[in-house]
């Protein structure tokens, strides 16, 4: 557990910048010039009332996917109820921590507010126990680089729910069979799942042709939208502004299109 507690301090404390987003947050709601912030936040800033210091401070504390793979291990080495995250809080609480924040080249220092603690500690869902059948496969059939990262994925509550956790074992059967596993689809998976809510693999199935086929009118006019149509200019322009929304669309297109493909074998093949 001390080692748990230790790993939890350092994410708390190492110091890191301080966002725009968030410098914007303070200046919105706190009412402050850019050069009060820093005196802002060493002096009253932990004195705020938690729903406002939950709401300005999450972006930096909502813990990513890869900072929830890197505590897989104590989630399965540990016992981590809902009761003792309660009380390893508390004991963060209590202990005087302070965030550093880089800010305009300044290092500044704030007192952490229990709040901000259990925002981090609570959503690395720490408690979750993935069932035996699923981490079994994905030790099988993941890389081992990747074994931590699926399994903070994989622990998502959606994938847990109906008859999700056959799709999982669908998809990982197929990544064993076919060696095309890459994290970044399996990641779009689970946000598939998570938005789409099938019942089934065969009802996937179809949520994904759905799916694509909306992609693929979406996709039937080059310009999404008139500003950026303009700014190609009336023959398309030989220099083009960067397309960022086409860009990821198209990304999430051949995601898709691979998933898809993943899932047509899997059915091809499977008794």
């Amino acid at each position: 557990m001390k080692r748990l507690r230790d790993k939890l301090i350092a994410d708390l404390t190492h110091p890191r910048p301080l966002t725009d987003q968030v410098v914007r947050a303070l200046m919105d709601r706190c009412e402050l010039q850019s050069n009060q912030i820093a005196a802002f936040l060493r002096e009253r800033a932990a004195d705020l009332e938690e729903a406002e210091l939950d709401t300005i401070f999450s972006p930096m504390y909502t813990p990513s996917w890869s900072d929830r793979a890197r505590y897989v291990e104590e989630r399965e080495r540990l016992d981590l109820s809902p009761a003792v995250l309660t009380a390893i809080i508390e004991d963060l609480s209590q202990g005087g921590l302070c965030a550093a924040y880089l800010y305009e080249e300044e290092m500044v220092s704030m007192p952490l507010p229990e709040v901000i603690i259990d925002r981090w500690v609570r959503r690395l869902h720490l408690e979750v126990t993935l069932p035996e059948r699923i981490s079994q496969a994905i030790e099988a059939t993941i890389p081992t680089d990747h074994q931590a990262e699926v399994k903070a994925l994989s622990g998502h509550a959606d994938w847990h729910r109906d008859g999700r956790e056959e799709i999982l074992l669908a998809f990982l059967t197929g990544f064993a069979r076919s060696g095309r596993f890459v994290p970044e689809k399996f990641e779009y998976l689970t946000g598939l799942i998570h938005t789409y809510r099938p019942r089934d693999v065969h009802h996937f199935a179809q949520q994904i042709e759905a799916l694509l086929q909306s992609y693929h009118e979406e996709n039937s006019e080059h310009f999404f939208d008139s500003h950026l149509k303009e700014a190609y200019g009336p023959a398309g322009g030989i220099n083009p502004v960067r397309d960022t929304y086409g860009a990821d669309r198209k990304r999430q297109m051949a995601l898709a299109t691979q998933l898809q493909h993943d899932l047509s074998e899997y059915l091809t093949t499977a008794p």
